[in-house]
């Protein structure tokens, strides 16, 4: 596939309302993962690991942290005089900000009329997963399909708006898109869409002016008999940030040897910005089991099935288990924790104790003193 054969579009703001608590002044594609990662770092490399070589981000709100973590896209060599990173700006006309996909690629159209690529790559920044999308597009090519939607398939109780559900034939030709979850096991898009430049044009222009407000609902769910739609498997890991506990859940299987060799799969890495720090430290009295852990912790306590993001501190005599730390995150002496998310420069002092439960973790928010 030739670099310049395809253009990627990550959306960074839909669905935000699912973290709340995380998102109040950052994106859902800037919230942190897995000790040293956002989450616009899988869609992102996906692209880059494809070829991919120019990459525009959709941005609407709080999305001076993405600016600061994307920079100039140094680290997914996305720096450069042709092509590149962009980060495309939240609003369409005057003060009019977009309200779905329709709107938001309306306001994009330019840049996609002008990126003389022949296949757009849409991509979601909540859904987290290592997609080949090299072989999507080989795929897309050779069926010779208007739209290509990368699935997967298991059990949902509950998805994210605009996640559709597919019937397909036996060449993974789709008949079918529903948009309710359904008991059992299903096929579901995982927000990756492969779509003509040319179409996604007409597409847009015919969308936006029937007032039309997303793509997934209102365009390609009803589109099934008018478009050549085929389904693309992604038989690996993948989770969906669908709410705080699904967030945690998906950190807490980063703790399991198969899925961390999924999501970081060697043949296609994750990119990250990185930041120099010493290696962590661990005092005598630690006792550290089932952790991922960044770099420049300071650990005198005792961790057990966390995830501690670079800078943490933990004291002596502090307990802290099933637990999701972020960047300077410092726990008191004797402190007790156990399912707490803790967000960026948290203290938790002395003697505390905080708890949570499989479904309803203990959220301290960033910057809070508790």
């Amino acid at each position: 596939m030739k670099n310049s054969a395809v253009t990627g579009i990550i959306f960074a703001n839909f669905n935000d309302d699912l973290l709340k608590k995380l998102t109040t002044n950052r994106s859902m594609a800037s919230v942190p993962f897995g000790a040293r990662y956002r989450l616009i770092d899988f869609p992102l490399s996906n692209l880059v690991n494809a070829g991919v070589t120019k990459v525009g981000i959709v941005t609407k709100e709080n999305y001076r942290s993405l600016m600061d973590h994307v920079g100039s896209g140094i680290y997914w060599d996305l720096d450069r005089k042709n092509g590149g990173l962009y980060l495309l700006p939240p609003y369409i006309t005057g003060a009019k900000r977009y309200r779905g996909t329709v709107d938001a690629l309306n306001g994009i159209r330019d840049y996609i009329k002008h990126s003389k690529s022949e296949y757009i790559v849409l991509c979601n920044a909540d859904v987290l997963a290592n997609v080949d999308i090299s072989a999507a597009v080989k795929k897309h090519i050779k069926n010779e399909a208007d739209i290509t939607l990368v699935y997967a398939k298991g059990s949902l109780a509950e998805v994210p708006d605009e996640t559709m559900i597919l019937s397909l034939e036996d060449n993974n030709r789709v008949t079918e898109i529903g948009l309710d979850s359904k008991e059992g096991e299903v096929n579901f898009s995982i927000g990756i869409t492969i779509i003509g430049r040319d179409l996604l044009l007409k597409i847009i222009d015919r969308a936006y002016d029937e007032e039309l407000s997303s793509l997934n609902c209102d365009v390609i769910a009803r589109g099934v008999k008018q478009f050549k739609i085929y389904g693309v498997l992604h038989d690996e890991y993948v989770a969906f940030m669908n709410g705080i506990d699904s967030y945690h859940t998906a950190n807490m299987d980063l703790l399991k040897a198969d899925v961390r060799s999924q999501v970081f799969n060697k043949k296609r890495p994750v990119f990250t910005k990185t930041r120099d720090d010493m290696p962590t430290r661990y005092g005598i009295d630690a006792k550290v089991t089932n952790c991922v852990i960044g770099d420049g912790c300071v650990i005198n306590g005792t961790v057990k099935n966390c995830v501690l993001f670079r800078g943490v501190k933990v004291e002596k005599g502090a307990v802290v288990e099933n637990s999701i730390l972020m960047q300077e995150t410092c726990v008191g002496k004797d402190a007790v924790l156990d399912y707490v998310i803790a967000d960026k420069n948290a203290c938790i002092g002395e003697g505390m104790t905080l708890k949570g439960t499989t479904e309803n973790q203990f959220i301290v928010n960033k910057n809070q003193i508790v």
